[in-house]
């Protein structure tokens, strides 16, 4: 073996190896986007779906407070919608008031406990109630 093809040898051996492991050990490109925004999605849809079949009759099915059953309960049904109430309260405060109602939280009991609904579900509703803030 002549020497020019030794040292040639003994020279890419180490490169090809270097980039064999550069290559292997590169971290792959990221798809949790794309499966995060399919369960984001989801349970943002669970959660239309729970509002607008428990919550519309008292907070209407824009989340306004203007719903069917909200002038007969003594007390005014809160508008979901206003930036200032999403501003100002925590999604652990609307979980409470979803889960305990709304005496949980010094509210009245117009706004019932839902304790049947999953944490799953509560978290899709809250995501809901998120997105129904107007600016």
């Amino acid at each position: 073996m002549s020497s020019s093809l030794r040292l040639s040898r003994d020279f890419f051996r180490p490169v090809l190896l270097w980039a064999f492991f550069a290559a292997a050990c590169s971290k792959a490109p990221e798809e949790s986007a794309p499966t995060t925004d399919l369960a984001a999605a989801a349970a943002l849809h669970t959660g239309e779906t729970i509002f607008q079949t428990r919550c519309f009759v008292c907070h209407g099915r824009g989340g306004k407070g203007d719903g069917p059953a909200s002038t007969n309960l003594g007390a005014r049904v809160r508008d979901l919608t206003n930036s200032a109430w999403q501003n100002s309260t925590s999604d652990e405060t609307i979980r409470n008031v979803i889960r305990n109602g709304a005496t949980a939280i010094g509210g009245t009991a117009a706004m019932a406990p839902n304790p049947d609904l999953s944490d799953a579900q509560i978290q899709s509703l809250t995501l809901y109630i998120r997105s129904l803030r107007k600016d």
